[in-house]
């Protein structure tokens, strides 16, 4: 029982730490989603007013610039970071439940 004690504790550890970890990847991946919209936004129109290229093509040649897709894949990044941790968290989840059960399963003698 104390093994399963201690488990339980690793793993409720473990998930506090994901949850903080959830939280501040959240918070970097809608920055880094604010700086690739703004950069996107402002190559758009940079295409279109300086260089004089139809909106319709803007936005498939704005993605292609270097800097807008450094920030796309950074952005990517993050947002994969994020999902990830929330599957960690469930998976944290469900080990703490099982754990739980094995402990009540023993105070009852089964």
């Amino acid at each position: 029982m104390q093994d399963l004690t201690n488990e339980i504790n690793t793993a409720r550890k473990q998930l506090n730490e994901c949850l903080v970890f959830y939280k501040n990847t959240g918070r970097q991946l809608a920055e880094a989603e604010m700086k690739y919209r703004i950069a996107l936004r402002k190559e758009f129109l940079r295409l279109h007013l300086e260089d004089g290229v139809a909106w319709t093509a803007c936005s498939e040649l704005a993605r292609g610039q270097e800097e807008v897709a450094q920030l796309r894949f950074r952005r990517d990044v993050k947002k994969s970071d994020y999902e990830c941790c929330y599957e960690k968290i469930l998976q944290l989840k469900t080990e703490l439940r099982i754990l739980e059960n094995e402990i009540e399963a023993e105070r009852k003698g089964l």
